[in-house]
């Protein structure tokens, strides 16, 4: 069927997959441009109002505002651009990206046309940059529904206090997200009303003493564990490294999942474990994978190991070390991944200290190296066969020790640039791996190249090939 003849419905749900952002927000750059492509695409485009509800409120004073949608528009023609651009969006909630550097006279027209055609009312989002405008009791003074429906905040460094205040006057329970780089400090005596409901909350920017979070708040992104309590966090997320002994005062009983770097400054482990009750998922970025020897979590799922900007020599010397630790235990049982590519060596160690891990997810930059890895843990049996000999076990057979014993997928990030005939040569591999590793487990095999499809292998869809008899 020509495209031509598509349904308007079926086209026009194409055309905003084609136009969405990875937040799920439609470009409005890109819904412009589709506007130039044919009648029938402009039409539909224009008139249907959710390729319009994220908006760029950018006015200043000092200078052009400059949009890639438009050349350097004149503020009339800006306000002009924004007003067609409110009116396409007709009565959906809308996303705003507000930087405003005005007198109040400009500032004047701009919240007149905002609310004729987009009262706060309508206001989903908001990310504020700059808010610089003379008179701040404009905003709420012509309008008192206020953002009654704001979900989601997030504000810059620039944004003055006038106008916190003003939108922690209205907000509701519908806001559960705020975002801010500032101090706890200046958001605790502006926003009252905004920390008493938000369940998710980042902050940018160090406190200048520790602070304790909100009870509602379970979602919590800091720089550094400045804090004096985290009895009912369930996310943590701390952006910056820092020293792992910090985290042995804390009650950990409610995190479920942590992300977190530690600093090679304060590369030294405590002096007990740590223990994560209730702990699924953990992200560690650095080398100092030693720490993770005194991690306690028995309900672990997902672990993810990184090396950050460290060499990957460094991270995979790090990361043998704590692996081979006497006192090892974490295992996770759903998701091991791993974003540097390992040696042979090492990722033989790892297959046997997670053996009871479902999936393994593999990083490799360089072909020959990768499949050489792979194939010397999952393949190459005379390294099984001589460990099988010091068990007792006959050399050469397949040593069950070789294996996470409940692995069932293996994932490859293959990060090297796609050639013809290299989808086949790759399948040839993966179709050796399933094949000598016939007896455990694994049931298929993935490899992903950027911008391709991947190359999914299942252990059935090998046997239909085997001829029969």
């Amino acid at each position: 069927m020509s495209i031509k003849r598509l349904p308007p419905e079926i086209l026009g749900l194409i055309l905003f997959e084609a136009v969405r952002e990875e937040s799920g927000k439609p470009s409005t750059a890109a819904s412009y441009r589709l506007l130039g492509v044919c009648f029938q695409w402009k039409s539909l485009v224009e008139t249907t109002s959710g390729f319009w509800t994220n908006v760029y409120i950018v006015f200043k004073a000092n200078r052009n505002t400059t949009l890639s949608i438009f050349p350097t528009p004149t503020p009339d023609q800006y306000l002009e651009h924004l007003d067609l651009q409110l009116q396409r969006a007709e009565s959906q909630l809308i996303d705003v990206y507000l930087s405003i550097d005005v007198d109040a006279e400009r500032a004047g027209h701009l919240f007149g046309l905002i609310f004729h055609r987009a009262p706060f009312c309508r206001w989903r989002s908001l990310e504020v940059l700059d808010a610089n405008w003379n008179d701040y009791t404009l905003p709420i003074a012509r309008h008192n529904d206020g953002f009654v429906n704001l979900e989601y905040m997030k504000v810059h460094y620039r944004c003055k206090p006038e106008l916190l205040r003003l939108i922690n006057h209205t907000v509701t329970s519908k806001l559960r997200v705020f975002r801010g780089y500032l101090e706890f400090e200046k958001i605790q005596e502006h926003c009252p009303n905004i920390l008493s409901g938000i369940s998710e909350m980042e902050l940018g920017m160090s406190s200048n003493r520790p602070f304790s979070p909100p009870p509602n708040v379970v979602d919590l992104t800091l720089p550094y564990l400045q804090l004096n309590d985290l009895c009912h966090v369930e996310h943590l997320t701390l952006t910056h490294q820092q020293s792992v002994l910090h985290f042995v005062n804390f009650d950990w009983t409610n995190l479920v999942s942590l992300n977190f770097a530690v600093s090679e400054a304060h590369a030294f482990p405590p002096t007990q474990h740590i223990s994560f009750p209730r702990l699924e998922r953990l992200f560690i970025h650095g080398t100092f994978y030693i720490v993770l020897a005194y991690f306690s979590a028995p309900r672990l799922t997902d672990l993810q190991v990184d090396r950050a900007f460290y060499p990957t020599k460094l991270a995979i010397n790090r990361l043998e070390e704590a692996l081979s630790c006497s006192f090892f235990t974490l295992s996770p049982s759903e998701v091991i991944e791993i974003l540097f590519p390992l040696n042979k060596m090492t990722l033989n160690t790892l297959v046997r200290a997670f053996s009871e891990t479902k999936r393994l997810k593999l990083h490799f930059e360089d072909e020959q190296r990768g499949w050489e890895t792979i194939r010397g843990v999952f393949c190459d049996w005379r390294i099984g066969g001589e460990i099988a000999m010091k068990g007792g076990v006959e050399a050469g057979s397949p040593d069950p020790t070789m294996f996470m014993k409940q692995l069932v997928s293996l994932d490859l990030q293959l990060k090297w640039m796609y050639e013809e005939g290299m989808r086949e040569n790759w399948r040839a591999r993966v179709a050796k791996v399933l094949q000598d590793t016939q007896g455990t487990k694994l049931k298929e095999i993935r490899c992903t190249w950027k911008g391709e499809p991947p190359l999914e292998l299942d252990r059935s869809e090998l046997m239909k090939d085997v001829p029969k008899g």
